[in-house]
């Protein structure tokens, strides 16, 4: 699942992806509920308002859900009662969009990765909370500090990114975030060694201009069908 269109990464209009497609929801019994599960499998911690009426603006292609119900416990939209993919009676005039809450929940993580500017900046840090908790990234174990393992810090804890639809355009978006100027290669099977612990990001689809991976659509903090042994690395220019 994915936002776009909005004017920060926290809010736009549904998008989801579905046999390489990304296909909008219709608004129709669109409510907070709905919301909340899009915004929670994003990583936020809950929805702050639904929309309707293609708020953010009108997608294109083929509406993917219509009459999606949920009752905000589910982990995707797919979960919830909705008329079946591919099946509605609606325009893209009627696109439904989201707001997601910004947590404050790892703010503590934030302050201790920025050492000493938190206490210049006071509360900037607990108010920036979980929008940069999937900032941090790294390199692991290759043989310079331009290529590595790529490892993601969320929820306290360093993770790896499955290899699943990983490309130049996601790795650019990590060398770019660590300074690099751009990407060279996008390495897939642990070409750098397998990870351990959580895989925290799995079919990330980037377009290459987003300034983190939390930007980039995929299937939800933690919600994976990989094996380290698809650990995703790059080489960074």
């Amino acid at each position: 699942v994915r936002l776009v269109g909005g004017s920060s990464h926290h809010e736009g209009r549904v998008e989801i992806r579905h046999h390489q497609e990304w296909r909008t929801v219709c608004d129709d019994k669109w409510n907070n509920d709905s919301a909340r599960v899009v915004c929670r499998q994003l990583g936020y911690p809950d929805a702050a308002e639904a929309k309707g009426g293609a708020y953010f603006g009108q997608g294109s292609g083929t509406i993917g859900l219509d009459d999606v119900q949920c009752t905000g416990n589910e982990t995707n939209l797919f979960e919830c009662e909705h008329r079946g993919w591919g099946v509605s009676n609606c325009g893209h005039q009627e696109d439904a969009g989201v707001i997601c809450l910004l947590g404050t929940q790892d703010a503590g993580v934030v302050c201790q990765l920025l050492g000493n500017v938190c206490q210049l900046l006071g509360n900037v840090c607990q108010l920036l909370g979980n929008v940069y908790q999937l900032l941090a990234v790294r390199l692991v174990d290759g043989n310079s500090p331009n290529e590595g393992r790529v490892e993601v810090f969320y929820q306290g804890k360093w993770g790896t990114v499955c290899d699943d639809g990983w490309d130049l355009k996601d790795a650019s978006v990590v060398c770019r975030r660590l300074g690099y100027p751009n990407a060279t290669s996008a390495l897939d099977r642990a070409h750098f060694g397998e990870g351990s612990g959580p895989i925290w990001l799995d079919d990330l689809v980037c377009e290459g201009d987003e300034s983190g991976l939390s930007e980039c659509g995929h299937s939800g903090l933690g919600v994976v069908n990989c094996g380290h042994h698809e650990d995703a690395g790059v080489v960074c220019a």
